[in-house]
């Protein structure tokens, strides 16, 4: 089995939701590919002299900071610490960095180059047809203040008005990722068609302040950032205070759907690739579909029947330390001296002078990752604790091939839910040949993201409006 794959796993998903990111567009970019076999990975370098962020697309990771930045001459050295654990070694040789990509004590010859942007035609550009202003609002206890743009038909007042609710990890007002800005896109189509939108920084990103509580913020604590910004709306002159909803992605869509469990005055609410099932199992569904692309199935059915273990004792033990030194027992010994050399080297197998030997540092880091405020919260969502109180009308969209949040599991988790509980004011969509940002793809894994000129489909888009406009219009019939 190709050592690189198993490497590169031991950092898959779970570093996705790293939430104290930062990003600094005015960072030159490099990219290149690490090579094994047919297996590549491709991985960005966003660096100067003093700083260096990582992006591996593939993994969904975007601007993973460098611990250690060395730029002497012409040679570079980067260290990344935390659940990557790997340095890049190289020399710049007439603008090719030639070098190596370490971890795990091996080297991988890596060579960058200066990376080629893609044109983003979706992008609006001003004059707009719409008021576009910059808005600020503070939660009730005043201890965070948001930044945000609220865009308004010129025509009319009174509007009705959408909140953007970003997926896991911080991200901007126009939740920016590999290019793309999918909420400014959003918030430009729907304003055209006359309904306002308000997208905002995530607490801790850009104008909003916070960011010393994300150590131990979770869906919950985001779910009350956007009640601030519907008791917000609410005092605007140029709001229907009875016409605001919510369109949340990905993470977004299950922060809404706690919104819409705890309040009675909510429009509507959009769901875009949002969580229909329980976060454990969202969770172990994206990390056995990131196996099915590198791991033969014998070996799956073993990583996921450990995995689901491991996530058990995550569960219902409190205690982090001992939850760790628990599931690493349960991961090493016997249990795992009966697994093929596959499994193995998943948890952290190395073969020094001829033997086996196993590196449970990183192995117990992964699963430290699990053991944050956030990813606890997230793991024991249960959809039943909060779908049955959401009166709101509810769309919920997924890509056929989203590979974050898979489509038929999540619909059907929807479906099922709110049919049990006799909701009738709902209705799932699902698209052919799109990813988990409604772009029209090959295979739906994220190292085709960056490269694609689609920032969302124009079918996806005209769908949320016209169901949006359809509540209303339902709302304000007699």
């Amino acid at each position: 089995m190709r050592n690189t794959i198993i490497l590169i796993l031991l950092f898959v998903i779970l570093s996705c939701s790293n939430k104290d990111q930062k990003k600094d567009e005015s960072l030159t970019k490099w990219e290149g590919e690490i090579k094994a076999d047919e297996f590549e990975l491709k991985l960005i370098f966003k660096l100067n002299s003093e700083k260096c962020f990582l992006d591996v697309p593939a993994q969904a990771v975007q601007n993973y900071p460098a611990s250690n930045l060395s730029n002497t001459g012409d040679s570079i050295n980067i260290t990344f610490a935390g659940i990557i654990k790997a340095r890049f070694e190289g020399i710049n040789e007439n603008d090719v960095i030639v070098g190596n990509w370490i971890q795990l004590g091996k080297k991988y010859p890596l060579t960058l180059r200066k990376k080629n942007e893609y044109s983003r035609p979706q992008n609006p550009k001003p004059p707009f047809q719409y008021e576009e202003k910059t808005v600020s609002y503070f939660n009730q206890d005043k201890s965070i203040k948001f930044g945000g743009t609220l865009t308004t038909p010129k025509l009319g007042n009174k509007h009705p008005v959408a909140i953007l609710i970003s997926g896991s990890g911080q991200q901007d007002r126009d939740e920016t990722i590999f290019g793309h800005k999918p909420f400014l896109v959003i918030a430009d189509y729907l304003t055209r068609q006359g309904i306002a939108v308000l997208r905002v920084d995530d607490r801790g990103i850009g104008q909003t302040t916070g960011k010393e509580t994300l150590l131990n913020a979770t869906s919950y604590d985001f779910a009350m950032d956007v009640i601030a910004g519907i008791e917000y709306l609410k005092n605007r002159k140029d709001v229907n205070p009875n016409e605001i909803g919510l369109i949340g992605h990905s993470e977004g869509g299950l922060i809404a759907s706690i919104v819409g469990a705890m309040r009675n005055d909510i429009a509507f609410i959009v769901s875009l690739a949002g969580v229909g099932v329980s976060g454990e199992k969202l969770i172990l569904s994206q990390i056995e579909k990131s196996l099915q692309r590198a791991v033969a199935s014998p070996s799956i059915d073993s990583i996921m029947v450990l995995e689901k273990k491991a996530i058990n004792i995550i569960n219902q033990e409190s205690n982090n330390r001992l939850a760790e030194v628990t599931i690493l027992q349960k991961l090493t010994g016997k249990r795992l001296a009966t697994q093929d050399s596959i499994v193995k080297r998943y948890y952290g197998m190395e073969i020094r002078d001829g033997f086996e030997s196993y590196n449970l540092k990183v192995t117990g880091d992964r699963y430290k990752q699990m053991m944050s405020p956030w990813y606890r919260y997230f793991l024991l969502y249960n959809p039943s604790d909060y779908l049955p109180k959401v009166d709101a009308p509810f769309f919920a969209l997924n890509g056929e091939k989203d590979t974050q949040v898979l489509a038929d599991l999540n619909l059907n988790g929807f479906k099922d839910t709110f049919d049990k509980y006799g909701k009738r004011n709902y209705k799932t969509t699902s698209y052919p040949d799109l990813n988990h940002f409604f772009q029209h793809c090959k295979t739906g894994y994220y190292d085709e993201v960056e490269s694609i000129e689609e920032t969302i489909s124009p079918e996806v888009l005209n769908d949320i409006s016209t169901w949006i406009k359809e509540q209303i219009e339902t709302n304000n019939t007699p």
